[in-house]
């Protein structure tokens, strides 16, 4: 298959190429999370409440994962590149003892400490059974979720990014066969109800990294794996997490954010947990289509400024940004015209299709902006400026949703909850546009336009037409 010109053609093709099949790929992936939810919603809404409850340890996981995966891939890239097998199959061992290591590590720490940590979530007498038993074989089966994670970040480090693709949605596939088979039952297999929908998450991960480790043991692509390549080094951590970090001090901060978060909404009963859950997994689901496209943006972003042509790197931040915000607009269209629908579909409680409906017509009035501050983020990533794209994080989380979070409830209930993600998202996209804006200065065009210029009449609307070609 002939591979797109990231020099020559035109932006807009590029972004459709680039970014049609990550979009199907996210959208795969985040139907099958849908699935997964809907048959825990079919235990009850307090279920469903724990499911969302223990989110944010799951995050932690999988944001230290990432984070260590993120630095793996860059690093082992970057060894490779130079030719040298040795050291790339020694940072390639560092990566794999350290998922292993944090794996033993989140496993004792559940073991002693898991009672603790559910109060510190929010658990509430309602959901505090159930998200015990859920967590308690999370935490035991961690370790494939840091051998999983890492050894498909090592994977793309050789190059290869459609097998770690293929095993991800491997492992959506079997959870959501095992889920049904694994809470309700089938002949001589008990109903194992929350113990069920954990246990069907490990079995997925656990044999989603057996074939992985099969397949890369056989292959061998480009690293040998060879145990004597091995040698502990300081500077290959460094080297791993000086790239990671910034990462996963962004996640750190969202994990902080979530539980905050379910803390706040857990005061109003475990329906609208639940109803916060549904909320989340949908909205997950419905950025899927800009995710898709940051994708598509950032090489393209790179490409060019890595070229030079600063005019292509402006048309990549201008496009993508009003076409992340249109898609999301219409993806609002159909959120606020159906949220009945939307709700219904996982639960017929009263009280959490209520609290869910509600829910979904106040927290996605902002839900555009995102559009914007995904692209603007991605593009800052793409021009090399990563801590500039981790201050806007933490901004976003910490100096603008966190403080909406806590005053918002005060004055309005759970319906101050639910706008706190639209005036944080909505004041998200105005520091989107300053950062864009500073951005913007510090990569001049081919020549400054005159104020006079903007304002004669047609200049605009000519501007916008040439744009769109």
């Amino acid at each position: 298959m002939r591979q797109p010109d990231l020099d020559a053609q035109r932006i807009g093709l590029l972004l459709f190429k680039l970014s049609f099949p990550a979009m199907v790929g996210m959208v795969l992936y985040s139907m099958f999370s849908l699935v997964d939810t809907y048959f825990v919603a079919r235990l009850g809404s307090a279920a469903l409440a724990a499911l969302t409850l223990g989110i944010p340890l799951q995050v932690l996981i999988s944001s230290l994962a990432y984070a260590t995966g993120v630095g793996l891939t860059s690093l082992i890239s970057r060894t490779l590149g130079q030719g040298d097998v040795r050291q790339g199959d020694n940072v390639a061992w560092h990566g794999l003892i350290a998922g292993i290591i944090y794996g033993v590590g989140f496993s004792l720490l559940g073991w002693v400490y898991l009672d603790q940590m559910l109060v510190y979530f929010g658990c509430t007498a309602d959901t505090y059974e159930l998200c015990r038993e859920y967590l308690q074989i999370i935490l035991f089966g961690c370790i494939f979720t840091f051998i999983l994670i890492i050894l498909e970040n090592i994977v793309q480090g050789e190059g290869n990014t459609v097998l770690p693709m293929a095993i991800g949605l491997v492992g959506i596939i079997l959870n959501v066969l095992f889920d049904p088979l694994l809470i309700f039952g089938l002949g001589p297999i008990p109903a194992l109800g929350m113990r069920g929908a954990a246990w069907a998450t490990v079995l997925a991960e656990m044999i989603s990294a057996v074939v992985l480790i099969g397949i890369v043991v056989k292959q061998r692509r480009l690293l040998s794996w060879d145990w004597q390549n091995f040698r502990p080094s300081l500077r290959v951590l460094k080297g791993i997490y000086g790239v990671g970090f910034p990462s996963l001090l962004m996640e750190l901060a969202w994990v902080f954010t979530i539980t905050i978060l379910n803390r706040t909404v857990a005061v109003y009963g475990f329906e609208a947990v639940a109803a916060l859950g549904i909320f989340s997994r949908v909205r997950s689901f419905c950025l899927t289509p800009v995710f898709g496209l940051a994708q598509a943006a950032l090489p393209v972003a790179a490409f060019a400024h890595g070229a030079g042509k600063v005019e292509r790197v402006k048309e990549t931040l201008v496009k993508s940004a009003v076409i992340g915000f249109v898609l999301l607009l219409l993806i609002v269209v159909l959120m606020q015209s159906y949220p009945e629908w939307i709700i219904s579909w996982f639960s017929q409680d009263e009280a959490l299709k209520e609290a869910g409906v509600i829910g979904i017509r106040l927290a996605t009035l902002g839900f555009p902006a995102l559009g914007i501050v995904f692209i603007v983020s991605t593009v800052l990533q793409a021009l090399g400026k990563g801590v500039k794209a981790m201050m806007f994080a933490l901004l976003r989380h910490l100096g603008l949703f966190l403080p909406l979070l806590l005053v918002l409830p005060g004055l309005f209930g759970l319906n101050g909850v639910w706008l706190a993600f639209s005036l944080s998202e909505l004041a998200s996209a105005l520091l989107a546009l300053a950062f864009a804006v500073n951005l913007w200065q510090e990569l001049p065009g081919r020549r400054p336009v005159a104020m006079l210029m903007l304002l004669r009449p047609g200049y605009w609307w000519r501007r916008t037409l040439a744009w769109i070609k």
